[in-house]
């Protein structure tokens, strides 16, 4: 197929070249055409004279040398019009007397001159050497003002060539512009005879030198000395030769010009490619030119526009033209022809190179060109194939058109409709869209043109994917119907059948490109191949304009309209001949996925971006036909899924977890039980746990012993997370698999990991102490082995401090979690899970250790910045998230909010009630909800309305937690934490005898899980003394000894309470109070100690939480009532204070709420007994 662009319609030709200043090539550095410099560079020419004449004289040259600046500056003046004078010139070139036929418009675009200009200078009939220079200079001059700097030297070499060997003095005759009128020599004169004489060759030598001067200003300026040169010599040899008048007529005719196509005036762009052309071009040598590049990218109107500036330029040179119709008879013109200069020949076989190479050695059209006397100007479509005629040095690469000379193009084709709704980003970003393809552009045009379809609407389809970019290009019924053999996905651009055929070893690579998606694709993955062969392959792909090499990324990219190509060709409908080359398909598919999931980045690599794209377009549409290939997909998902397990982003993670076990095989390799086992854990960290657990039952552990002992650990994790058979079954199943870890060669992380779950199994059982030993073990050999900063090591760090704030231990605990937070908030980032996670054990240690409300406020933030997280990464109802609204739920209690705490704890009982748990009704974290909204209850509305609920979290926690025995260490902390406030409801009920059995069960319970030094014990036995004194005998001695035992009690509670939260923390103060009615039940001096510490705990209470806190108002209120009883106090002073008291609870919870009424009745009956008598 030939690569012009349908020269037959002119119109929807490869566009319109015109001027373009940016496109005008840097100039080369000047050449020294001094008076010494010419004589080495031009031979010098001696005229045929007699034996007995005298020589002339030589002429001085008196320009100065020709210099890069000189010529820069001609250039510039002659591009550059920056004061629109263009009209100008115009008008003044119309007034000239002189005509110029049609002007170089790109090579010499302000100063080209054609020889009739020279010619109409030589008609002045000068009467001499220097007239005949000087008529010619003037004469340019009038059209070319600015041209001193390029005169100078072509008069130098002028007059070098035709000055004869002489040391005479030289004869300097005035120009005939300076002759009077009256001198002007007759016919018969003897000097006019003379001249009529030698009017033959000085016709000649104008003629060549016009050549000369217009071959200097066209060419390129790295090439003029060179051409000088030839014309120069050519200009001697015809001085030096006697011709007959005749042959010299016949030499200036006009010589054949066979070029088939017309000259296109929408050339556009190419100056670069021009220049070169003009560079490569001998017009007196056999010269050897190959024009070669992709397909479509203009190759041939870049000929046409080449071959007619050759006609301008040099009239006397035949050019001929040879398309595949000439070729195909096998014959090429003679070089043999009546002009003198030697002839240009254009060879153009499209896609049909091949006719070349056909035939017998020697007897090939390729060896026919060889031997042809003149240039040869061959296309072709591959460098290959234009170095079987001319040498490396001698081709002329031609690429994608220049973006504006691309928009020049594309506005010229553009329908006027289309044109009137386009914006210029709209046309550049087509053009980019398209590779600026001259072929491509006209293509695009057309469709526009014929569908009536706006740039807007083409960049849509456009960049919605290769389907409907194939569309566009193809047939549009019934608008469009694009030749296949021009046609961009035809055989426009590629043909892909014949390279195929031709290079079928070296397809294989191309077509691998194409299934990786072409663009920007690692040298990695094609490691595999020979070193060698790589070479010869890259070598020639890249020779036939198919792919880029990028050394500095190390990356191949296939051409655009290339890839469409091969797109279109594999989704055209295929023979039943074609079976052999599917199956080839088929396996360079699978070579390639193989491959390509061998170098699939890990998950630690974040730089995977092309390598998303490129795996989505490798399995689209293409079938996996085999276990190797299935095999192959399924690992890269897997690492797509370690990836985002990585990242925290466990859903996604999951989803590419689930994509892999679709495409195994069935049954599933043994090797690929790895991407069972990342299900299973992604399905615990989102807390799907029935998913979870119909995956494990689903799972044979037949795989092998290390599969069976995997499907036996994550089964005791799920039965752990449902608190199974009180979590003891969890424990015997990690510890057995401890033991058999310790006594085998497994790795250290997998030692380590069965530590971690031992040490939480023991943490959920409420043996923090024995959890604690193992997690600390885990910590140390983890630091030692891998170091502090390593993920795994981080878990422990976290692990502990979770085990320490149940263990009580709150500043050991958090020292531990600030370890962890640190380390994994520049391991993982802010929003990765872990780090939240251990942002909410935070949390929940200042909520323990808080004091004030700022110390409330802190948490608060801290968790609500939690949820937030949490719930983008994982989802609103998972229950780390109703864990943290569980948390908040106990800073609002803190705050004395109530009203708040109940709605909440309502709504977290609610979701817990619906968990992902295989039996949520009864889960731990569900009863977690129940009990705080019990103690709730009691704090809001008295122990009558938490009476209910208080009872039924107690049995449901002794079932689920414990054996329901109550003795021995049959106990667990949260069943405790139940029980301890069951006793307190109790004796708010007055059921005082029942609530001092509880509570001091509970005592005993914690003494002996939690051990003698946990702040639960101390406040069990603050409770407990607070339960004595309502059962106080009412004689003594008994009653004094009830009350140093109860005081000792509390004293020792108060103590310990103070060590661990500070002396002003709620649990602190809750003893102290205790304490002070103790010491008011006394009576007796103890009454003045009991009204000093009320006063402290009621100042204590309004510095840390404020002075409308329940707390501190109940503290006032007893304040008050311990003024009342004193027979020293003012009573007028408590009676305000009872009144602030009860205004508080009214203003804060309102008048009707039942602190409020309690707060009056207490108000009341102290009024009765006390402050009315």
């Amino acid at each position: 197929m030939s690569d012009e662009l349908d020269a037959a319609d002119s119109s929807s030709s490869e566009s319109t070249f015109e001027p373009d200043a940016e496109a005008t090539p840097e100039a080369e550095p000047a050449f020294d055409f001094s008076e010494e410099t010419a004589h080495e560079l031009v031979e010098e020419v001696e005229p045929e004279s007699s034996h007995d004449s005298e020589p002339d004289t030589a002429f001085e040259l008196v320009h100065p040398e020709l210099t890069h600046e000189s010529v820069e500056d001609s250039l510039s003046e002659s591009d550059s019009n920056p004061d629109g004078s263009e009209e100008e010139d115009l008008e003044a070139a119309q007034e000239e007397p002189k005509s110029f036929e049609d002007p170089l418009q790109e090579s010499v675009p302000a100063f080209a001159f054609t020889q009739e200009v020279t010619l109409e200078a030589v008609q002045e009939e000068p009467e001499s050497a220097t007239d005949l220079l000087n008529n010619i200079l003037d004469s340019t001059e009038e059209v070319i003002p600015d041209l001193e700097p390029i005169n100078e030297p072509i008069e130098e070499a002028i007059l070098e060539s035709i000055q004869p060997d002489t040391t005479e003095e030289p004869l300097l005759e005035p120009p005939e512009a300076e002759l009077p009128q009256e001198h002007i020599p007759s016919s018969s004169d003897p000097e006019v005879a003379e001249q009529n004489t030698n009017g033959a060759t000085t016709d000649r030598i104008a003629s060549q030198l016009s050549e000369t001067i217009a071959g200097i200003l066209s060419d390129s300026l790295g090439d003029i000395t060179k051409t000088l040169v030839d014309k120069l010599e050519t200009s001697g040899s015809i001085m030096a030769s006697s011709v007959a008048p005749e042959t010299e007529a016949a030499t200036l005719s006009e010589a054949v010009f066979s070029v088939p196509y017309t000259r296109s005036s929408n050339f556009v762009g190419r100056f670069a490619s021009l220049s070169q052309l003009f560079g490569m071009w001998k017009p007196n040598d056999n010269g050897r030119i190959g024009l070669v590049g992709l397909g479509g990218i203009g190759k041939t109107e870049l000929a046409i526009e080449f071959a007619y500036r050759v006609r301008e330029l040099s009239p006397s040179t035949p050019i001929f033209w040879l398309r595949t119709e000439e070729l195909e008879l096998g014959e090429i013109p003679s070089s043999k022809t009546d002009t003198i200069a030697l002839p240009l020949l254009v060879v153009d076989p499209g896609d049909k190179f091949e006719m070349l190479l056909s035939g017998k050695p020697n007897d090939r059209l390729i060896d026919k060109l060889k031997s042809f006397n003149g240039t040869v100007l061959l296309l072709a479509r591959s460098a290959q194939h234009g170095r079987e005629l001319v040498s490396a040095r001698d081709l002329c690469e031609v690429g994608d058109l220049e973006l504006e000379a691309s928009v020049d193009l594309f506005r010229a084709n553009l329908g006027i409709d289309a044109h009137l709704v386009s914006t210029e980003k709209q046309i550049q970003d087509v053009s980019k869209l398209v590779t600026c393809s001259p072929r491509a552009i006209i293509q695009v045009a057309k469709v526009i043109n014929c569908t009536g379809m706006n740039l807007s609407q083409f960049l849509d389809l456009y960049e919605r994917g290769d389907p409907f970019k194939l569309r566009l290009f193809s047939k549009i019924d019934p608008f469009s119907y694009p030749d296949f053999d021009n046609s961009v996905i035809g055989r426009g651009v590629f043909d892909v059948k014949m390279f195929r055929n031709t290079y079928r070893h070296f397809s294989r690579f191309l077509y691998q490109l194409f299934f990786l998606g072409g663009a920007s694709v690692p040298k990695a993955i094609f490691s595999s191949y020979d070193p060698l062969d790589m070479v010869i392959i890259l070598f020639l792909i890249k020779g036939h304009f198919l792919v880029v090499e990028d050394s500095s990324n190390n990356t191949y990219t296939i051409h655009p309209l290339v890839y469409l190509t091969i797109r279109n060709a594999i989704g055209l409908e295929r023979s039943e001949s074609e079976g052999v080359e599917i199956l080839e398909e088929r396996q360079w598919y699978e070579d390639v996925v193989l491959a390509f999931s061998k170098n699939y980045p890990d998950a630690k690599s974040d730089s995977r971006a092309w390598w998303k794209d490129c795996f989505a377009h490798l399995i689209g549409g293409y079938d996996l036909h085999n276990d190797a290939l299935r095999v192959a997909v399924a690992t890269i998902y897997q690492r797509e899924s370690a990836f985002f397990k990585r990242k925290g982003m466990y859903t996604e993670a999951l989803k590419m977890t689930v994509l892999a076990r679709s495409v195994l095989p069935n049954p599933m390799p043994a090797d690929q039980l790895s991407i069972i086992q990342d299900q299973v854990t992604l399905l615990s960290l989102l807390a799907k746990y029935r998913d979870m657990n119909h995956v494990l039952q689903s799972f044979s552990p037949d795989q092998g012993p290390r599969s069976a002992v995997w499907k036996k650990r994550m089964m005791a994790k799920l039965e752990q997370t449902d608190c199974a058979n009180q979590y003891e079954t969890a424990i015997d199943t990690f510890q057995q698999i401890l033991l058999a870890s310790q006594g085998s060669n497994v790795p250290k992380v997998d030692l380590y990991l069965a530590m971690d779950d031992v040490a939480q199994a023991l943490m959920y059982k409420g043996k923090y102490r024995d959890a604690a030993i193992v997690c600390r073990k885990a910590l140390a050999e983890r630091k030692d082995n891998l170091g502090s900063s390593y993920p795994e090591t981080l878990s422990s760090y976290h692990n502990l401090a979770e085990i320490m704030k149940r263990d009580g231990k709150f500043d050991e605990a958090l020292r531990y979690i600030q370890g962890a937070l640190l380390g994994r908030e520049s391991l993982f980032g802010p929003d990765h899970p872990e780090t939240v996670n251990s942002k909410v054990v935070k949390a929940s240690i200042l909520i323990s250790k808080a004091v004030s409300t700022s110390d409330f406020d802190e948490a608060e933030a801290i968790l609500l910045n939690c949820i937030d997280r949490l719930t983008a990464r994982l989802s609103a109802t998972h229950p780390v998230v109703i864990s943290c609204k569980s948390e908040i739920a106990l800073i609002m209690v803190g705050r004395g909010d109530y009203e708040s705490a109940e709605q909440l704890n309502r709504t977290t009982m609610i979701i817990r009630e619906e968990g992902p748990w295989l039996d949520p009704m009864t889960h731990p974290d569900t009863l977690t909800s129940k009990h705080q909204l019990a103690e709730v209850l009691r704090l809001k509305e008295g122990c009558k309305a938490a009476d209910i609920l208080s009872e039924r979290v107690l049995g449901e926690r002794t079932a689920v937690l414990t054996n329901g025995t109550m003795s021995g260490d049959d106990f667990h902390p949260d069943q405790l934490s139940s029980l301890h406030h069951r006793a307190i409801v109790l004796s708010g009920l007055g059921q005082h005898s029942e609530a001092s059995d509880k509570i001091e069960l509970a005592l005993t319970g914690r003494k002996t899980i939690l051990g003698d030094e946990h702040p639960d014990v101390f406040l069990s036995m603050t409770w407990k003394g607070e339960i004595m004194r309502a059962q106080l005998p009412k004689r003594d001695p008994e009653r004094s000894e009830h009350l140093d035992a109860i005081e000792s009690m509390h004293k020792q509670a108060l103590e310990r309470l103070t060590w661990v939260f500070g002396p002003e923390h709620q649990s602190t103060l809750q003893c102290a109070t205790n304490l002070a009615l103790l010491k008011h039940e006394r009576g007796g001096s103890a009454r003045a100690e009991a009204e000093h510490l009320h006063r402290q705990i009621y100042k204590a209470y309004q510095r840390s939480v404020g002075g409308l806190h329940p707390e501190t108002l109940k503290s006032k209120a007893r304040l008050a009532k311990a003024m009342s009883a004193s027979p020293v106090a003012d009573p007028e002073e408590a009676k305000k204070l009872w009144r602030e008291s009860c205004a508080g609870f009214g203003k804060a919870y309102g008048v009707d709420a039942y602190v409020t009424a309690k707060a009056y009745k207490e108000y009341e009956k102290s009024l009765r007994t006390h402050l009315d008598q």
